[in-house]
């Protein structure tokens, strides 16, 4: 077990509702970095690329909203570096929604939870996107810790930022993104961008849990 930090960085994908108009799934995904040296070359990388295009501070890169060939761009980009990615993906379609929790918050919080349970953690520092509430906040910290307590990992840390001030919080967008585009067979461009992220992309969990 790695006795350093390690350092994620978790954004979704999809929602967490169970409606005819709610997404087909739900999908959390990690960046890790093990390295802090790494970290800020990675994070100066992207953010001197987002200077380059001519954007401001305040703009960010989003798969749902970045044209396709800048999103490529910058998974060309960080494949120097030293990092990888995992994700999750929770099939609604095969839960059993008389289990599914009453709040939407605590689904979310179970599918990162999961994920951080399926990696090899010793010290993690995690940053989730979200501007939190402070209440909201003590709540997912409250569950993670627990979660990741029982699996013997005493020390972690927290955070909530806003994506605008994340690179790496803009990568793992990217990087969830490009997995549930694979799961849409209807977009012509399905597997292009899982494709690029290869040997960046180390796990796709399935999970039906609920």
């Amino acid at each position: 077990m790695c006795m350093g930090k390690e350092f994620l960085y978790i954004d979704d994908s999809g929602d967490t509702g169970f409606k005819k108009s709610s997404s087909s799934h739900f999908l959390i995904a990690t960046v890790i970095v093990l390295d802090e040296g790494q970290v800020r070359l990675l994070s100066d990388a992207i953010s001197l690329f987002r200077r380059e295009l001519g954007w401001s501070e305040l703009d960010e890169f989003k798969f749902s909203k970045t044209n396709k060939k800048t999103i490529l761009n910058v998974i060309d980009l960080v494949k120097a570096y030293d990092f990888s990615a995992q994700v999750i993906v929770l099939d609604k379609s095969r839960v059993n929604t008389e289990n599914i929790p009453k709040e939407k918050e605590t689904l979310h919080f179970q599918v990162i939870k999961e994920l951080l349970l399926k990696l090899d953690l010793s010290n993690p520092v995690i940053t989730i996107d979200g501007r939190a509430g402070r209440k909201y906040a003590k709540r997912i910290r409250t569950f993670l810790r627990q979660g990741l307590k029982e699996r013997g990992i005493l020390r972690s840390q927290i955070y909530f930022v806003d994506s605008r001030k994340s690179p790496l919080v803009q990568l793992a967008d990217i990087v969830v993104g490009a997995v549930a585009r694979s799961l849409n067979k209807d977009k012509t461009d399905s597997d292009v961008y899982l494709k690029a992220l290869s040997g960046v992309i180390t796990n796709i969990y399935e999970i039906d849990f609920l």
